[in-house]
């Protein structure tokens, strides 16, 4: 019984292991590729087909794929049983750019190369346990940058000669990605934040160059009518702007021309300020003899500044020191006020008052009008030292001249009054506030010196 099923079951036992080969054989033909070659088209989309040496470009290409799929599953290779797919795919991709090139025909390239790699290192945990932490390190700071340009590239690559292992000297390794191509693929998917799919690192790192395709008609059309509406832009830009340099040269012309007229006009007119120079022993100085005496209003020359301008400290021209104070915001409409003031100041002497020894009126293209008078230089400090005691000497109070008295008296009127001390009625006509109040004294209407609304109780 025995001997007659032994035929049977060697017949079994051979029927289900040709069914079971037929089964994984045509489980393995199914096998899709885990490589993402859309990778490498969208690098290549916009670009010319590769020139050159074709099956370098399939190999570099090659190996770009196999950086983005370490950096997605930390593995170098695709499985062996999906090898075939994979060339298949990558044919696919080919055929677009140089339709009828045989990749593994005209290569040489064996089926199974594709799934063999550097050694028995197939994972990122098996390479980087034969490299030290500070090896690693050192290539992420060299490569972890823009390699569009050839510094960053250079620096990169050469980093990668310290990773390990490397090929054996003098022997060809039968695959398409050995220890040497590992460093670059490593390096794309860890080493560079922009990973493989960045152009920069398919150009420095796998040596895969893209030249852009030829404009079409279409473009060159868009591209001629984008130069010539620029060349319109800048043609109405350079004549606008030459446009507005002459109007602006036109109203300089015109504003100098208005101050030589008013300069020539206050030279025809100015009585006042001549007047100054019959009755008062002034100096009238130049407006060069003050900048050069001011050392052309350095701020380092500033010893005091007030609401109607700077006071400088200045050499004359006979060698003395002197104080001079530039009004600010002048016109020549006010000379004449100006005149009258000059005068009225040189008329006082006092031994507390500054004596006033000139005056200067000038008008110049890039200054303006410009006032100045000049005093004597007081070297022992300002009334604000000796008042609040900044220097050691105090002032001896009180004074006891009759210009302190009638000064006191000035300071009373104006305060009753509601009036300046020079009340000026217009450029021709100036009254002291002391001589406008007696004036309603001797006229028996010493009331009306009070200014109207002014409270006050009788005793």
């Amino acid at each position: 019984m025995s001997q007659l099923n032994t035929p049977l079951l060697f017949v079994f036992i051979s029927s289900f292991l040709l069914f079971f080969h037929s089964s994984l054989s045509q489980q393995n033909d199914t096998v899709s590729c885990p490589l993402d070659f859309e990778v490498l088209r969208r690098l290549t989309q916009g670009y010319m087909s590769p020139s050159g040496d074709q099956c370098q470009f399939i190999l570099e290409g090659l190996r770009l794929v196999q950086s983005d799929y370490l950096k997605r599953t930390d593995s170098f290779l695709p499985r062996v049983d999906s090898a075939e797919a994979c060339w298949k795919a990558y044919q696919d991709l080919y055929d677009q750019l140089v339709p009828g090139f045989d990749i593994r025909k005209n290569c040489g390239f064996k089926t199974e190369w594709i799934s063999q790699g550097c050694g028995n290192i197939t994972s990122r945990v098996e390479y980087e346990a034969n490299n030290s932490p500070e090896t690693l390190a050192a290539v992420s700071t060299a490569c972890n940058q823009s390699l569009v340009n050839s510094s960053p590239c250079a620096t990169c690559t050469t980093s990668l000669s310290s990773l390990q292992p490397s090929d054996p000297i003098n022997k060809t390794v039968g695959n398409v990605s050995d220890c040497t191509a590992y460093r670059s693929i490593y390096a794309a998917a860890f080493a560079n934040s922009f990973g493989p799919d960045d152009k920069g690192n398919a150009e420095c790192l796998f040596s895969l160059n893209f030249t852009p395709v030829k404009s079409s008609n279409k473009q060159k059309k868009a591209i001629i009518v984008v130069v010539v509406v620029l060349g319109v832009l800048v043609l109405v830009l350079c004549g606008s702007a030459a446009w507005l340099i002459r109007r602006n040269k036109l109203k300089k012309k015109i504003r100098q021309r208005e101050i030589t007229r008013r300069w020539s006009d206050l030279n025809m007119n100015n009585s006042a300020l001549e007047s100054i120079n019959g009755s008062t022993t002034l100096i009238r100085f130049t407006f060069d003899d003050i900048k050069e005496a001011t050392k052309n209003f350095s701020r380092f020359n500033i010893i005091g500044r007030g609401g109607y301008g700077n006071v400088y400290k200045g050499v004359l021209p006979d060698g003395s020191e002197a104080a001079l104070k530039r009004f600010k915001n002048c016109s020549a409409a006010g000379d004449a006020s100006f005149a009258h003031e000059v005068e009225v100041i040189a008329s006082v002497r006092h031994v507390n008052l500054v004596a006033l020894r000139g005056y200067c009126t000038a008008t110049t293209n890039f200054e303006g009008h410009q006032r100045i008078i000049v005093c004597d230089l007081v070297k022992n400090g300002s009334l604000h030292d000796h008042l609040f005691g900044s220097i050691g000497t105090k002032l001896s109070w009180p004074l006891t001249e009759r210009s302190d008295v009638y000064s006191f008296g000035v300071v009373l009127l104006e305060l009753l009054s509601g009036k300046k001390a020079l009340i000026i009625k217009n450029d021709a006509q100036h009254t002291l506030v002391a001589d406008w109040a007696w004036g309603l004294v001797r006229n028996g209407r010493a009331l009306e010196v009070i200014e109207e609304g002014l409270q006050w109780t009788r005793l």
